[in-house]
């Protein structure tokens, strides 16, 4: 309405002036043109108000709503606040409860570190024990064995030994065995006529013979007879080489009695010198290697038969011919 007064104010002065015609129209159309200008100005400020307040309205609107929602917004974040203290206080009580879990789980692991640095220690003591109760055992089997093949070397050579032993011991009974068999021939009528016997015990080969048939009583010197058969004896005994000749000379006991004691003081000294006798003879005759004769006397202390009758006395009073094994 400001708008219009201002155009008619200014017609009427246009009109009040003292203006040619053409000036008039020319400030008629300005002047119109000016209404039309205000009349759209008008037109667009009434516009424009009703767009102000459609806009205050909507503003006011949003306004209302924008408070609403800065409310509601509001009463969210309390309760997020308050949510939010709870869930802090939930979080802190969970943080001690986890600090605290924490140290509970801390002294655990260091007991539990502590365990396992002791149960390594043992399983180290017991690996070094192991070790060496390998390498002990290892070694004691290794003694075994060694004293097993040594065992059995042993017995190998102990079985060679054993079949040596009894192939020698067999060999021997075969000499022993001959020996026999060729001496019991030899003294065939000997041995008959009882005053030669032949044993042949654990391997030895003795040849008693009676003192009748070698001396007279009381002496020493081989008779004649006696010779013959040492002869025999003697030619056999020289093919025996392995062997050593031992001679025992045995008497009785009845002692040395008269003139006789002058030259054998007991029955030792005449058993010694019959048993000399009789070596001497062999060698000088059957040519026996005196190394391997040997004299003995025994006197009356190895009797073969009780001194109780004249016949066991003769028993005792003998010469022996034993074969021994070489010295």
């Amino acid at each position: 309405m400001k708008n219009h007064g201002v155009v008619l104010m200014a017609f009427a002065l246009a009109l009040s002036g003292c203006v040619s015609a053409g000036k008039y129209r020319d400030q008629e159309a300005k002047a119109l043109a000016q209404q039309q200008r205000a009349e759209a100005l008008a037109k667009d400020l009434d516009a424009s108000k009703a767009s102000l307040a459609a806009a205050a309205e909507a503003s006011q609107k949003n306004e209302t709503d924008l408070r609403s929602q800065i409310k509601a917004d509001a009463d969210q974040l309390a309760s997020l606040n308050t949510q939010m203290a709870s869930v802090q206080k939930s979080n802190k009580d969970l943080q001690e409860s986890l600090d605290a879990k924490k140290g509970e789980l801390s002294k655990k692991v260091a007991d539990l570190i502590k365990e396992k640095d002791a149960l390594s220690q043992k399983l180290a003591d017991a690996q070094v024990e192991t070790s060496n109760l390998r390498k002990a055992k290892d070694a004691e089997i290794a003694a075994s064995q060694a004293a097993v093949a040594t065992r059995e070397k042993e017995l190998a050579q102990a079985r060679d030994e054993k079949a040596a032993l009894e192939k020698a011991k067999a060999d021997e009974l075969a000499k022993v065995k001959k020996n026999y068999e060729d001496l019991t021939a030899g003294l065939k009528s000997e041995i008959s006529a009882g005053e030669v016997t032949i044993t042949q015990l654990k391997g030895l080969l003795t040849v008693n013979m009676v003192d009748r048939i070698l001396f007279d009583s009381g002496q020493a010197e081989v008779r004649t007879d006696g010779k013959k058969v040492l002869e025999k004896v003697g030619k056999i005994l020289a093919t025996v080489a392995d062997k050593d000749i031992r001679i025992e000379g045995h008497t009785d006991n009845k002692p040395i009695v008269g003139e006789l004691k002058n030259k054998y003081a007991t029955n030792w000294e005449l058993s010694t010198a019959r048993a000399t006798a009789v070596a001497r003879y062999l060698e000088d005759t059957a040519k026996l290697d005196p190394k391997r004769l040997v004299a003995a006397g025994y006197g009356e202390y190895r009797p073969i038969a009780a001194n109780d009758t004249p016949e066991r006395r003769a028993l005792n009073r003998r010469i022996e011919i034993v074969l021994v094994p070489r010295e």
